[in-house]
């Protein structure tokens, strides 16, 4: 804990910092920020006066447009860095998909961004490096991106390359295998790591039946199944306008962008594909239950998660949920780690997904038998209203203080946190597609900073009661056939407090 207490009083001052530069900042004019229409925007949003310096600031640099073809576009205009991020982003990912053709989506996508009709693979690979750019695609449980990362200087002469990849991708069946065996690879070494194999379990279990269960990076059956003709397919079907939007992130004049992205992708077909229904929310009541893995590779070390629901971030206690289980994480730490010794790594947290969860974390325990005890000893502090204090005391423990006395600086400590993950373009590129993709606006991301400080400790408590005490979790063991002897499963039916 002794890593919390030292950034405390740093992160306090950091968010301060956060705030006064808002507050100070030189707020555009009431004409200049205007109420943002077009797409990717919904109703709801608030109005300039109900917004912060820092939104209200943000607000102006965005703007929208749609392309011939109807994918909507979103421009986050920064003028101060040099470095251009344009995403294509493809909704459904593992949603979109079955267990069949789990992992398809991502297999096209490495295999597109291999060579197009104009662009060899060493034509790619020898741009890339000359101009120390980077472009290919990322997949998840909500939808897949298609990115394009490059200085201002480079951006033109790459934007071709990455639109003939979309436009025109080669798919020869040489970069289809090579696609195909680094797939396998990937999935054969979550299999061997015992803590891989923990989440490719529990992920199994807590997806049954929900439309996340697809893998995204595929699984071993759907990839021993897959061809090069599969893949075409997914392209010829669901590669689709009405499945797209664009987020660009940098120094971009949004006419002149509008204007190379017709050029470059303005012809793309809308097939009609569809997009997927929102995933429904995974429940929050029912029975927890425990899973048991044997794992030879585990030898005398054990690994434990517990997945549940969450909020999801367009959710009203999203914030109030993060900031709970911040507190709730430095407890496990001090706890099951400073005070037993009992793993070398736990810690709790939420997601960012549409239908969101979280985790419970216990990363390498060697008395899994005791684990779950000392899990129960710091959730009965923290339901009791407890909390790390900043201050160590003088025998070198760590005291607690009210959830009352510590929001300050655990929101201090979490926008600090959660702002620094925002420092390039991509980042922001990133948080808008989630933005869109989980509210259906590409504005509420701007909303962040007032909505963490805007968190009460009651709320904080609301949080914990109905996303750690009450909710249902269902968890996973993995190690060896002698480890998982002495776990009990009554033990984790529920907390005991």
């Amino acid at each position: 804990m002794k890593k919390t207490n030292n950034i405390a009083r740093m992160a306090v001052g950091a968010f301060a910092a956060l705030l006064l530069l808002g507050a100070c900042a030189t707020l555009p004019t009431a004409s200049s920020v205007g109420r943002l229409s077009g797409p990717l925007v919904s109703t709801g949003f608030p109005q300039d006066s109900q917004l912060s310096a820092y939104a209200r600031e943000g607000l102006s640099s965005l703007s929208t447009f749609q392309l011939a073809n109807g994918i909507p576009v979103v421009v986050r205009r920064n003028a101060a860095s040099p470095v251009r991020n344009l995403t294509l982003v493809i909704r459904g990912g593992a949603t979109a998909a079955t267990p069949a053709t789990a992992g398809y989506e991502s297999l096209a996508l490495n295999v597109m961004a291999r060579a197009s009709a104009r662009y060899s693979y060493d034509d790619i690979q020898a741009l890339l490096d000359e101009t120390s750019a980077s472009m290919g695609p990322g997949a998840n449980l909500e939808y897949s991106t298609y990115s394009l990362t490059a200085l201002d200087k480079y951006f033109a002469k790459l934007l071709p390359v990455w639109a003939d990849t979309l436009m025109a991708p080669a798919f020869t069946q040489e970069d289809f295998d090579q696609v195909l065996s680094q797939a396998k690879l990937a999935v054969q070494a979550k299999e061997k790591d015992p803590w891989q194999r923990t989440g490719v379990i529990i992920n199994a279990a807590f997806f049954a039946g929900h439309p996340y269960a697809p893998a995204p990076e595929g699984t071993k059956d759907s990839l021993a199944a897959a061809t090069l003709d599969a893949v075409k397919a997914w392209y010829a079907k669901s590669f689709s306008a009405d499945r797209m939007f664009i987020v660009a992130s940098g120094d971009f004049d949004p006419a002149t962008l509008k204007k190379d992205l017709d050029a470059a992708i303005g012809a793309l077909p809308d097939r009609k594909a569809g997009v997927p229904a929102l995933a429904p929310r995974f429940p929050l009541t029912g029975a927890s239950n425990l899973i048991k893995v044997e794992h030879p590779s585990a030898k005398s070390i054990a690994f434990v998660r517990g997945d549940f629901s969450a909020p999801s971030p367009g959710a009203s206690d999203y914030m109030a949920a993060n900031i709970a289980f911040k507190m709730y994480s430095d407890l496990l730490f001090s706890v099951v780690r400073d005070e037993h010794g009992a793993v070398y790594t736990p810690s709790a947290y939420i997601r960012s997904f549409g239908a969101n969860y979280g985790s419970i974390v216990m990363y390498k325990t060697n008395v899994p038998g005791k684990i779950k005890a000392y899990i129960d000893e710091a959730t009965a502090q923290f339901a009791a209203g407890k909390i790390l204090s900043p201050d160590a005391a003088a025998d070198g423990s760590s005291p607690r203080m009210s959830i009352e006395d510590g929001l300050a600086m655990y929101k201090a400590q979490f926008a600090n946190e959660y702002f620094e993950k925002l420092q390039t373009n991509s980042a922001v590129s990133g948080l808008i597609a989630q933005s869109v993709i989980t509210t259906g606006d590409c504005r509420t991301w701007l909303l962040d900073a007032q909505r963490i400080d805007s968190v009460t400790a009651a709320e904080v408590k609301a949080a914990a009661a109905k996303y750690i005490f009450g909710n249902k979790i269902t968890w996973v063991v993995l190690g060896t056939k002698e480890n998982l002897a002495t776990v009990s499963d009554a033990d984790f039916q529920a907390f005991k407090m």
